[in-house]
């Protein structure tokens, strides 16, 4: 018995799957590449840049390449996967991509498909019983694997764009592969509020000492003082948090651990999840959105690749509290990897070049093609 994968699409398969599954799965935005148009025949689904697209040869497209998604209503999808084929076609064909007869005969003749098992030898027999079992023809095939070797050639010429250098596998490597895990305290600037109340308390003498030191203009008594009163609790709130960070960033000059300066701050103290050099930080559930504040400040960015672990940063300062952290676990892999970790992680730089390169070259086609399409493909 032979193999269940279809030889017909095998070169499709292996050679552009990972060029054409992103595009149908992102669609680029353009779910609709054109304006739906009645009018036309039964025989034409789409007319891209003047060229008339037959019903027959969308319908083969879908059920070589997609059968499986044939009874799932996914016709228009699949439609503009295949007009999105049909432009880089035009654009490959002004390039002068060619496939040529003796290539196609060489493919025919190597492919382990066609062969006998017997024999090793192409049989065209069987080469024949294939064409059957997909009921087609020896021009469609022709047409069908000229199709896929002139998007496999583009393919190839877009991939000389994607050069990878040395510095960026490196940097990719460091990336995907650390390990990275904090502990962290935070003090809520509401709970500032409640432990030093009574040092945020403003009598009336305060407020007349600031009228008379500041020569403010009262015009209403009462919504003014108010305002002054805010404005001097927001200094004390201030001198406040300004004396628990100077205390704490003190005793974290003279060598003490997390757990000493998160007792002096007597914050709360969570552990995010691990995450890598570059992704934002994991929280701790309930951890209440703390993280923000510590990934954005310049003393984690500047800090927490060189701290030992379990010592203490300084005191980080934001509008919601004040936090401390230190890294309990970092792994950061070898700057010169093995070789093995050279090509794994080449091979998927140039993947993802390729891929951006691939979006803009048919999002360029699409703006600039006229396309027309009838739906009415069942």
């Amino acid at each position: 018995m032979r193999k269940s994968q279809n030889p017909l699409i095998k070169f499709t398969g292996y050679v552009l799957i990972g060029f054409f599954l992103l595009i149908i799965i992102l669609s680029f935005g353009m779910p609709d590449l054109g304006l739906n148009c009645g009018g036309l025949d039964q025989g034409t689904v789409a007319v891209v840049n003047g060229k008339k697209v037959h019903t027959l040869d969308y319908l083969r497209y879908r059920d070589t390449k997609f059968s499986q998604f044939k009874n799932q209503k996914m016709d228009s999808y699949i439609l503009d996967n295949y007009i999105m084929e049909i432009m880089l076609l035009q654009e490959a064909e002004k390039l002068g991509i060619d496939i040529t007869e003796d290539r196609i005969t060489r493919y025919i003749l190597n492919s382990p498909d066609f062969k006998n098992p017997g024999t090793e030898e192409y049989d065209p027999q069987i080469f024949q019983m294939i064409l059957n079992s997909n009921r087609m023809n020896f021009d469609e095939f022709k047409r069908l694997i000229t199709r896929d070797m002139t998007l496999s050639d583009f393919r190839f010429l877009v991939s000389t764009g994607a050069a990878v250098a040395s510095e960026d596998i490196k940097a990719k490597n460091i990336a995907e592969n650390s390990r990275i895990r904090i502990k962290y305290a935070h003090l809520p600037a509401e709970s500032i509020k409640l432990s030093y109340q009574g040092d945020l308390a403003v009598t009336d003498a305060e407020i007349d000492e600031e009228i008379k030191n500041q020569s403010v203009k009262i015009s209403d008594p009462e919504t003014d003082r108010a305002r002054i009163k805010k404005e001097i609790e927001e200094r004390k709130l201030l001198e406040v948090r300004e004396k628990i960070a100077s205390s704490i960033n003190k005793a974290v000059e003279g060598g003490a651990s997390f757990n000493t300066a998160a007792s002096m701050l007597r914050g709360k103290i969570y552990t995010s999840e691990t995450f890598k050099l570059g992704e934002k930080i994991k929280p701790a559930a309930g951890s209440n959105g703390a993280v923000q504040a510590i990934e954005n400040s310049q003393i984690f960015i500047s800090k927490i690749m060189g701290m030992p672990l379990n010592s203490s940063s300084p005191v980080i300062s934001s509008h919601t509290g004040l936090y401390i952290f230190t890294p309990v676990e970092r792994f950061v892999p070898s700057i010169n990897p093995d070789e093995e970790t050279v090509e794994k992680v080449k091979n998927s730089l140039a993947y993802a070049s390729i891929n951006m390169i691939t979006r803009n070259i048919v999002r360029t086609l699409s703006e600039k093609s006229k396309v027309i399409k009838n739906l009415k493909t069942d």
